[in-house]
């Protein structure tokens, strides 16, 4: 692995992805965060009926960025989780490195076989007819992202 690949918290292989063992986890949350490029989705959106909706975040590829946050609703894929992935990226040569919370966060979920799960609300917004679609992700008054990620690993997955 190249010193930037671990420094951008990029894996060895993509291998990870293709595996179908993966735990799904319900994660509570307080703080309100929007699935972005659901107008790319806008079919699969249209197609749910709108209200509550569980909301899986998966580790997939989106072009050059091989950590971004797809989010997926009865396995179908609805959007993506917005990151700083990008800031990282643009920033490595002024020498300001630092990495978005959630890409690390997911990165050891993922390296332990969990998709988190987060309850969500899907409904009109703005522009007539327009869905979008909430989900509720641990906020500023919950343990951090890595206390968290500890839990979820060391939790048993035969436990009711």
């Amino acid at each position: 692995m190249a010193i930037w690949d671990w420094l951008l918290g990029r894996s060895e292989s993509s291998a990870r992805g293709n595996r179908d063992d993966y735990r799904v986890v319900d994660v509570p949350g307080t703080w309100t965060r929007t699935v972005a490029g659901s107008s790319s989705y806008e079919d699969t959106v249209n197609a749910l009926p709108l209200g509550p909706v569980q909301v899986t975040l998966r580790l997939q590829q989106r072009g050059s960025d091989t950590h971004a946050l797809a989010a997926y609703v009865q396995e179908q894929q609805v959007g993506w989780l917005a990151t700083q992935r990008s800031v990282i990226e643009s920033r490595l040569a002024s020498g300001f490195l630092w990495r978005d919370p959630t890409v690390t966060w997911m990165t050891q979920l993922d390296a332990a076989g969990i998709r988190p799960r987060f309850q969500g609300l899907l409904r009109i917004a703005g522009d007539p007819g327009r869905r979008l679609i909430n989900i509720d992700f641990p906020g500023r008054n919950e343990p951090r992202l890595s206390a968290i990620a500890k839990q979820l690993i060391n939790a048993d997955p035969n436990r009711g």
